[in-house]
């Protein structure tokens, strides 16, 4: 194959990948698949906003029982502090 019917042959390869004038028909179609992912992603982001607003709340709540478990078991440190320090001055 000479090399002039090799240009011609990868000229025409890059063609077939090369986009064709778009339709009214093909802007419909892109225009319709943008406003689908845009409401996908809406969707997506209430969702996530959703779940982050039950995380923080779980996570207010896990500080609140937290802190109750400290707050108990600082009492009772203290107490036994009290306590051992009382055997000890005796």
């Amino acid at each position: 194959m000479n090399v002039e019917a090799q240009i011609i042959e990868l000229m025409l390869r890059i063609q077939e990948f090369e986009p064709g004038p778009l339709t009214r028909e093909d802007i419909i179609v892109i225009t319709m698949g943008i406003v689908l992912a845009l409401t996908n992603l809406s969707e997506i982001r209430a969702e996530v906003r959703q779940d982050l607003a039950a995380l923080s709340d779980e996570l207010a709540g896990l500080r609140r029982h937290m802190n109750e478990h400290l707050t108990s078991i600082r009492s009772e440190l203290l107490l036994t502090l009290s306590n051992l320090r009382r055997d000890v001055t005796k």
